[in-house]
């Protein structure tokens, strides 16, 4: 089985645009988003009928909640005070211009989604969401120490989580020991299409292959990830948040990476 994930769309259409096409040449089994489809750059609207569209289940994000609900306070990453303020500016520009059937649609999208794949060995279990299975303001970074991974896998009772958020991708492999025997657990990030915040402003995603034939508990090779990085036309965009009204900070924050 091979399933293509992204996350962080954030409303960048031709990073969308370019990452679906990459998608639809590698012969996946299926298609899922993490969420953020929304707010700081210009086609939130565009993003959420491209969504639709192509029918791809999607998690609900805290960008997705927010704008949804029609909220100008919610939860968003910032470094800065004037990052703060460029991004109220941006939360205000989006609720503006989504319409009402695509913010009732945001509100509608479940927190996670479940997959169970049959393998040989069982039950392989696979939980989608954006930030944690319980929360979409909550961040899982690479760096967490394993024992803490570990705990967040077992209480969802999930072999594979992916998950998003924090726009950075990465594959942990989370080693569980129990009378002598290694099993194995994964948590993915596909990193962002939108927006990438780990070295490369090119559109991220990541493909997850599972292996029927192996024991997904005592074989790490049973799950594979492959993350592609994508060129798109950076260039349109930049120049497109520059016509908007939209704070320059969003077009320059796709290069600072």
């Amino acid at each position: 089985m091979k399933i293509a994930v992204f996350s962080d769309v954030h409303a960048n259409l031709p990073a969308l645009q370019a990452v679906y096409a990459h998608i639809l040449k590698q012969g996946v089994d299926g298609i899922y988003c993490l969420g953020d489809l929304v707010n700081q750059n210009v086609w939130s609207n565009e993003v959420i009928d491209f969504i639709k569209e192509h029918n791809i289940p999607c998690v609900r994000g805290n960008h997705d909640e927010g704008i949804g609900n029609d909220k100008y306070n919610f939860n968003f990453s910032f470094g800065t005070d004037d990052e703060l303020k460029w991004g109220k500016e941006a939360i205000a520009y989006t609720l503006q211009r989504t319409n009402a059937s695509n913010k009732e649609w945001l509100k509608q999208l479940p927190l996670k989604l479940q997959l169970k794949v049959k393998t040989n060995f069982g039950e392989l279990k696979i939980t989608l969401t954006h930030g944690t299975p319980q929360s979409n303001t909550e961040r899982i970074y690479r760096f967490y120490p394993s024992s803490q991974l570990l705990k967040i896998l077992d209480e969802e009772d999930t072999h594979i989580l992916l998950i998003g958020n924090t726009h950075a991708s990465f594959h942990k492999e989370i080693i569980k020991e129990n009378n002598g025997q290694i099993f194995y657990k994964h948590i993915i990030n596909p990193g962002s299409v939108g927006c990438p915040k780990d070295g490369s402003w090119h559109a991220c995603y990541a493909i997850v292959s599972i292996d029927e034939q192996k024991d997904f508990h005592t074989e790490s090779d049973a799950v594979e990830v492959q993350f592609f990085r994508l060129d798109y036309d950076i260039n349109t965009v930049i120049r497109e948040i520059k016509k908007s009204g939209l704070p320059i900070y969003y077009g320059g924050r796709l290069l600072k990476y």
